[in-house]
């Protein structure tokens, strides 16, 4: 019988001699498996969460106007399905960016709103009908009853960062600029949530911003900054002011006392930057030194000062006299920078002699501004007894507008 054959022992290699060993590589997170769960008993199972959608939700408010039917304005982050919706509903937008649906087709309102219901609905979107009175309404109520002719446009903030749009904005007195007064408009905007506002925009420029008050019935009413304006920091805003939901008697109000302050503000920014671009060209060009023509910029900073100079001869003619001297001093600057030829006047006798303007600008012109400032009370009279119940109009001295400048305001949405 043949003899069984050993297999021979394995003898271990010693350490240098052995291979590397192999390591399977790890597998990646997009492949790595997930742990094994436990099933649940039969009646025990629990749904897995589903995923939060409340930061991407939107709401449309339905308001119902006079002027322009049923108003949807949209607010959240998720405002352009909202939108959509209301297109596919069958609202149309207007000229201010806004969807309005009008009331003569009953059915189709009623076709109307169902639709954006189950659409919505679909959508996760919260459709509110509102019982609150439309702010366009009321701006433009408020619009018949100022002085002058007025636009107005309603904007809608759907997200907070168009809010800050409109607040960057507001020519408002705030605590930052070292005044213990804080305007409600410009309150409210920074500390609260305001989705929409209306803007009133007259044929001079002047542009007041209205915002439905979150605590009551009032609206905040202010002013905003007039377009290519640097922002004197020396001057004290118009504040706004709050007022009823009467629309003749908040126009009233608006008019003797935000306009006023408002005017007065514009004045002041007029004279503070005549006085520098006079002060600027005295010092930068001496006398002989001017060519002619003039330099661009010399001759920038004079065509400011004759834009401006004929409303404030104006103002100060119509101010109380002061005497012959200024009498006389005004009637040589108009002669050059008024409206009227010189000679032509009642109480002239003989046309004045001729001056070149740019020198007369150069030595005399900073008299008129000091005029200016000395007669400031009588350029923007405060209100004065009038009928009960009613504030007195006060005139405006100066157009709202002043030369674009690098400091403007930045525009809103």
């Amino acid at each position: 019988m043949p003899r069984a054959r050993t297999r021979p022992a394995r003898r271990a290699l010693p350490a240098h001699q052995r291979p590397p060993r192999r390591r399977r590589p790890a597998p990646s997170p997009a492949r790595r498996r997930p742990p094994r769960r436990h099933l649940a008993q039969p009646g025990t199972h629990r749904p897995l969460p589903r995923k939060d959608t409340s930061l991407n939700s939107a709401e449309i408010n339905l308001f119902t106007s006079k002027h322009d039917g049923i108003v949807a304005l949209v607010t959240g982050d998720n405002w352009r399905w909202a939108r959509k919706i209301l297109l596919v509903a069958g609202f149309t937008k207007d000229g201010d960016g806004n969807y309005t649906l009008p009331l003569a087709d009953l059915p189709r309102i009623r076709e109307a709103l169902t639709e954006v219901h189950e659409l919505a609905r679909a959508c996760q979107i919260k459709v509110t009908a509102t019982h609150q009175p439309y702010v366009g309404d009321f701006a433009r109520d408020m619009a018949k009853h100022l002085p002058g002719q007025w636009t107005v446009k309603v904007e809608n903030y759907s997200l907070p960062v168009w809010q800050e749009d409109l607040a960057a904005c507001i020519w408002d007195t705030s605590p930052g600029q070292g005044s213990k007064l804080y305007g409600p408009l410009l309150h409210t905007v920074e500390k609260r949530r305001v989705p929409w506002a209306a803007v009133l925009r007259s044929d001079t420029g002047v542009e007041l911003a209205v915002v439905q008050a979150p605590d009551d019935a009032r609206y905040h009413v202010g002013a905003l900054a007039p377009r290519d304006m640097y922002l004197d920091e020396e001057v004290t805003p118009p504040q706004s002011i709050a007022v009823q939901p009467s629309a003749v008697t908040a126009a009233r109000r608006a008019d003797s006392v935000l306009l006023a302050d408002y005017r007065r503000a514009v004045l002041q920014s007029h004279l503070n930057h005549l006085a520098d671009d006079l002060a600027w060209a005295q010092e930068a060009y001496e006398p002989g030194t001017v060519h002619s023509p003039p330099q661009p910029d010399l001759a920038g900073a004079f065509a400011r000062f004759t834009t401006h100079a004929p409303g404030l001869i104006t103002a100060l003619r119509g101010a109380p006299a002061a005497g012959a001297q200024e009498a006389a001093f005004l009637e040589r600057m108009d002669a050059a920078f008024g409206t009227r030829p010189p000679g032509n006047g009642a109480d002239t006798g003989a046309a004045l002699p001729a001056a070149d303007p740019l020198a007369l600008w150069l030595m005399e012109g900073g008299q008129l501004i000091d005029l200016a400032r000395t007669a400031h009370p009588a350029l923007t009279p405060a209100p004065v007894a009038a009928a009960p119940g009613r504030p007195p109009a006060v005139p405006s001295a100066l157009p709202a507008a002043l030369p674009p400048s690098s400091r403007a305001v930045p525009s809103r949405r």
